[in-house]
């Protein structure tokens, strides 16, 4: 009886202090639990991987155009434009009052150029502590012929251990005028391993020997280009040409006078006795291009006119389109003979017939040089 108690007892005191659990703690708990799982595998899933290459491409740390990227890549070509051997560069970069070595001036491309080495980095352009490489084009070039240049840059260092040539190329070709004639790399490798004597890191070599190049291609900007327009604002959109014996006229077809219209030149032609198809039967006119460069296709919007010397019932006919082999549009029946020497239409008075083109629209191309 006295165990049956006790265990009555127990029970009694397990129900007391679980109604006295905080629930809100425990919640509290868990939440925290769940968030700072959730903040671990965030970080591990955003973790980048490690994979190598031997070819890279990163972001310029500091240079000159600060947005642009560039490749560095082992190369075993060595520099084609210019190479620049320093054989004491440890005394030369702890030299007093040094602080870059230019070489001589070298051609490229029409242009002269400069290699410039900073041994311990060009401070003023973020690259203290590295070894900087610039390039840069004579000042006189660009006076006497002010224009911009294009050039593709690389920069090399040759590494003795590995036999290759650490390269520095830019992804786009870098623009060189008179007030920024120069463009580098700030940041290559660092003074203390580019200057390291011990042969496992190969850049110096020979006892105190250092090898630098550069490469400048010069890119030329184009000199051959056109323009396309259309040449809807026209002051002067009408041209008449009056044919007179026109019963008269034996030759196959007969030409207008050269007439100039929105910047263009034109000429109307006309078969009195039908062209192609059209011969005995009809009419042909046509409007002309003249003048017309090789390859140059033109669009035309225009209405050709027998004007009706009468009244204003003329025969009128559209054209729209581009041109032919023959730069021409028209009309191989423009108007029958029929309708032609009917007295009553007023097309034909006292053998003479007036022609009429109105232009609408049409195409230019300027071509420079011209």
């Amino acid at each position: 009886m006295f165990e049956k108690g006790l265990i009555k007892k127990e029970e009694n005191m397990f129900q007391e202090e679980k109604r006295k659990t905080n629930y809100g703690t425990i919640c509290l708990v868990c939440f925290f639990c769940f968030f700072f799982a959730f903040q671990f595998m965030k970080l591990v899933t955003t973790q980048p991987s490690t994979t190598t290459s031997t070819i890279s491409v990163i972001d310029s740390p500091i240079s000159s155009d600060k947005l642009s990227d560039r490749r560095e890549y082992w190369s075993i070509r060595p520099p084609s434009t210019y190479c620049l051997k320093i054989e004491s560069f440890r005394k030369l970069a702890n030299s007093p009052n040094i602080e870059k070595y230019e070489s001589r001036p070298f051609p490229s491309g029409g242009y002269n150029w400069t290699l410039i080495v900073y041994p311990k980095g060009n401070k003023k352009d973020g690259g203290e502590g590295q070894v900087s490489l610039y390039v840069q084009i004579d000042n006189s070039t660009l006076l006497n012929s002010p224009k911009e240049v294009y050039a593709e840059v690389k920069f090399f260092i040759y590494n003795r251990k590995e036999d290759k040539y650490l390269t520095y190329q830019e992804t786009d070709p870098r623009r060189f005028f008179l007030f920024k004639p120069y463009f580098g790399q700030p940041r290559t490798k660092s003074y203390d391993e580019i200057s390291n004597p011990d042969p496992n890191a190969g850049y110096n070599f020979d006892g105190d020997t250092n090898l630098f190049g550069v490469d400048v291609f010069v890119t030329e900007t184009f000199n051959n280009w056109e323009v396309f327009s259309f040449s809807e604002s026209l002051h002067n959109r009408v041209y008449t040409w009056t044919l007179l014996n026109f019963s008269s006229l034996t030759k196959q077809f007969y030409v207008s006078e050269v007439f100039v219209i929105g910047g263009r030149s034109w000429t109307l032609k006309v078969y009195p006795s039908g062209d192609r198809e059209a011969q005995g039967n009809s009419m042909s006119l046509y409007i002309v291009a003249a003048g017309i460069k090789p390859y140059e296709e033109i669009y035309l919007k225009a209405k050709l006119r027998i004007l009706n010397q009468r009244d204003t019932n003329h025969v009128e006919k559209k054209v729209e389109s581009w041109s032919d082999q023959e730069n021409s549009w028209g009309f191989e029946k423009f108007v029958s003979f029929a309708n032609l020497t009917d007295t009553s239409r007023g097309l034909l008075v006292n053998d003479t017939l007036k022609m009429e083109v109105e232009f609408e629209d049409f195409s230019n191309t300027k071509y420079f040089p011209s």
